[in-house]
């Protein structure tokens, strides 16, 4: 299938829907109606929209799920890319976006547990970037490679570059249990997908163009929260998945607010340490005043008895 322009998968605005903690109930529900079966054409109004979701989103690889789990539906049920052949096919593999020039992606491996990667589709800013991060993370983890980590080069669109560079690291790897390799010659943009073009007009009406942000620049040496790195598994159905990522962010927001009662409890204490603390040392004080105030009346008598003596 030969794709005519540039386009998204619907199931990135799924996710977005279940996922982005900023959006309103009619938001959500609107980005709900996004169909994860089909692309859409990447229009102004599309890309705006996106722009805008992103910009708004936390600064972290929470988002990097949705696109890598667009990534890895595409792969035939049963199979994974080895770590080579991923880099070497990166270009035309399945990814959230897609255009006659590919996926954005370039990839090659110059030695052994070492690859450079480059990405320049959808818009570059600091969120995009942590996403692609995170995004490169999970999906070269489901190849089997042991302890990745992925940093973001010195290159960066955000700081005037053409592309932005990647550096990807690894130890060894294993083969997924019970699944077979896909090769380069089996790999297609297409391979896999149930997604099918939709015309722009099917297409939830997108909002107004945003206002432009400014956003802060990108640290090439911030690295993404490690508890979200975890791969996405490409045996889960897309409800399996809104499913379980609703239930992460509700056990996140509990523990959240376990943490914020245990803070709030640990002031408490802390103030109400302070008054007994206040009360002790005033009841100390008194108690010494007195102690003092006796021991000169004390001192006082002992004067007058020995000025009776004397006189007598």
């Amino acid at each position: 299938m030969t794709v005519e322009g540039p386009q998204v998968s619907g199931k990135v605005f799924r996710f977005l829907s279940a996922m982005h903690p900023a959006l309103s109930k009619g938001e959500r529900k609107r980005y709900a109606g996004y169909d994860p079966d089909k692309w859409y054409a990447w229009t102004p109004d599309i890309s705006a929209e996106f722009t805008d979701l992103m910009r708004r989103s936390p600064r972290d690889s929470s988002f990097a799920r949705g696109f890598a789990y667009v990534a890895q539906r595409a792969i035939p049920e049963g199979g994974y890319v080895p770590t080579r052949t991923l880099f070497e096919c990166l270009d035309r593999l399945p990814s959230a976006y897609r255009s006659p020039d590919g996926s954005g992606f370039e990839g090659r491996m110059d030695r052994a547990g070492h690859a450079i990667v480059t990405y320049a589709c959808m818009p570059g800013f600091a969120n995009v970037c942590i996403a692609i991060q995170g995004e490169l993370t999970q999906r070269i983890q489901a190849s089997g490679a042991h302890n990745v980590v992925v940093r973001h080069g010195q290159t960066c669109r955000v700081n005037g570059g053409s592309r932005c560079e990647f550096e990807v690291e690894w130890s060894g790897e294993t083969p997924p249990a019970n699944a077979y390799a896909i090769e380069g010659n089996d790999l297609t943009p297409e391979m896999g997908a149930s997604p099918t073009p939709a015309a722009n007009e099917d297409a939830p009406a997108a909002p107004p163009l945003p206002e432009p942000v400014t956003t802060t620049m990108y640290d090439p040496n911030e690295t993404p929260s490690a508890a979200l790195a975890t791969p996405l598994t490409a045996d889960l159905t897309g409800e399996d998945l809104f499913l379980q990522l609703r239930k992460r962010l509700s056990e996140a927001d509990r523990q959240a607010r376990m943490y914020q009662d245990a803070r709030n409890e640990i002031e408490r204490l802390k103030l109400e340490v302070s008054r007994v603390k206040a009360q002790a040392d005033s009841e100390i004080a008194r108690a010494t005043k007195e102690r003092d105030d006796a021991l000169e009346v004390v001192a006082d008598l002992k004067r007058k008895v020995r000025a009776l003596v004397s006189d007598e």
